[in-house]
């Protein structure tokens, strides 16, 4: 299973223009369950841009949990403290595949726009919690970003977060294929 556990401004922002997450601070009230989710997911995925803002600001938060980084890039710069990591080039859909033969079910989508949108053109992306901050950003990487068609997703909940904040929590709705029987 691919979840995206995010954050997002009213409009849709992941961050602000140069990738701060101040906006977070409006996130008043509320008690922080990050480690109840974290300690829920085996398995990580990210792009090249998450990779990046994680050496810029050198710290590691995911150690023990296998990631892979979408990138074009052979090799990444160095983290201290981060491993399992690997670069990863190719079909996400055999990416996805990869993660259940090694045994893996829960894998979070770690920030990311440009890798969700990815996944969700590719019809990958299972379980969407996102948090939403009373806020607006105006400029920012958005929560998904790329080409893909309208995907739909079951609303299956709904809460306040805090003082403002609201949870939506959504399961992607996939409809078999109908054959007939001759």
């Amino acid at each position: 299973m691919i979840v995206y556990y995010a954050a997002s401004s009213l409009d849709g922002r992941i961050a602000g223009p140069d990738h701060e997450l101040g906006f977070l601070q409006t996130l008043t009230g509320a008690e922080n369950d990050y480690l109840d989710f974290y300690g829920d997911v085996d398995s990580l995925i990210m792009g090249a841009r998450t990779w990046e803002f994680m050496v810029a600001h050198g710290s590691w938060p995911y150690a023990g949990k296998p990631t892979w980084v979408v990138t074009h890039a052979e090799t990444l710069a160095p983290l201290e403290g981060a491993e399992p990591v690997e670069p990863y080039a190719g079909d996400l859909g055999e990416l996805v595949w990869l993660l259940g033969e090694r045994g893996l079910e829960r894998t979070w989508v770690v920030g990311g726009g440009d890798v969700t949108g990815q996944l969700l053109a590719a019809d990958l992306l299972d379980e969407l919690i996102l948090t939403v901050a009373p806020t607006f950003l105006g400029r920012g990487p958005a929560l998904a970003d790329g080409d893909f068609p309208l995907r739909r997703f079951t609303l299956t909940g709904l809460e306040r977060f805090g003082d403002d904040g609201v949870r939506l929590r959504y399961e992607r709705e996939r409809v078999q294929a109908e054959t007939s029987v001759t």
